[in-house]
């Protein structure tokens, strides 16, 4: 039996290591009006640390480029972008480290790695760390891992006074908080599209280039700074969960719970397209009118996180002694 699902997996994942992209506008979002600490000033220190995890070097960056990280639009259009200014006098504020390094985990340092046997199927190691599927009684995948490591080291850090590296560990652990958000982290499809696409090639390209269209509409939202989309962060009230392990299985359920809905609402607006390519913005700006329904779906899944992953920074960084 799982050798049948792990044929699954090879069929659908090879490719499927994005996350929700603009996290750090995202994050940006979440915490700068948020934080009752959030302005603070936080001194660079320089990394000292012996971690559990191994890292590809050649991406690894362990220097602040805190000023130089957000230099243009990502979009082919313009785009909102949230402020990234040089520190002053060897400091940067809390913001600014949450923001810039919540992206940090997608440029490199978790690729071309040796980390599991399973990371053939899905072609290198970075998904390894960025996804999390359970399919029947099988588990794939360690996204869940990566938020309890970051979170462990942030605390670590915080201990022994460091702030700097507590707020840049937390950085990374809500990026993975983020990655578990998204619909397309948690499983390769719906549950039925999943077992047809072991023997139908076109319904495991369709999933594939479904994955990476969805990874991107969040972040054609936030650029675009579409007003529900922000107004779903920015208003979200934090909500507390009485674990690490409830507020991860509330974060997945809000993936899992929607992925028929995503999957439905591509196919029906993008079937033919799908097919063949992934989803560009230009897509989504020709179809806006058609789109209420996976915006509905989205602004659902960002609003609900968002009010989460607030409750976790309170809680959190009351227990480090931060606020």
């Amino acid at each position: 039996m799982r050798k049948v699902f792990t044929l699954v997996m090879f069929s659908l994942c090879w490719l499927l290591t994005f996350s929700w992209s603009a996290h750090e506008l995202f994050t940006y979002l979440l915490v700068k009006d948020f934080l009752p600490n959030a302005d603070k000033l936080i001194r660079i220190t320089p990394y000292d640390y012996t971690e559990k995890r191994v890292y590809n070097r050649e991406f690894l960056r362990l220097d602040d480029y805190c000023g130089e990280f957000i230099t243009s639009c990502p979009l082919t259009s313009t785009c909102y972008l949230p402020p990234d200014p040089k520190p002053v006098d060897g400091k940067v504020p809390v913001w600014q480290i949450l923001m810039v390094y919540s992206v940090e985990p997608d440029l490199g340092m978790d690729e071309g790695l040796q980390l599991s046997s399973l990371q053939s199927i899905i072609g290198n190691s970075q998904g390894v760390r960025h996804m999390k599927y359970n399919i029947a009684i099988f588990e794939f995948f360690e996204g869940t891992q990566s938020f309890y490591y970051f979170v462990e080291m942030s605390r670590q850090a915080f201990m022994k006074g460091d702030e700097y590296w507590g707020y840049r560990f937390l950085a990374r652990a809500l990026h993975h908080l983020q990655d578990l958000s998204m619909p397309y982290h948690n499983a390769p499809g719906g549950f039925f599209d999943t077992l047809r696409a072991l023997t139908d090639k076109q319904m495991a390209q369709v999933l594939s280039n479904s994955h990476y269209s969805y990874d991107e509409y969040l972040a054609y939202l936030l650029y675009q700074y579409d007003q529900d989309a922000v107004t779903a962060i920015k208003q979200a009230q934090p909500v507390n969960t009485r674990h690490l392990r409830q507020l991860i299985q509330k974060v997945r359920w809000l993936g899992l719970s929607n992925i028929d809905g995503v999957d439905r609402q591509l196919r029906k607006i993008y079937g033919e397209s799908l097919k063949e390519r992934i989803l560009t913005t230009s897509d989504y700006s020709a179809h806006e009118d058609e789109l209420d329904e996976l915006k509905g779906i989205t602004i659902n899944i960002i609003s609900k996180f968002s009010s989460l992953v607030r409750g976790f920074l309170i809680d959190f960084l009351k227990e480090v002694g931060q606020i």
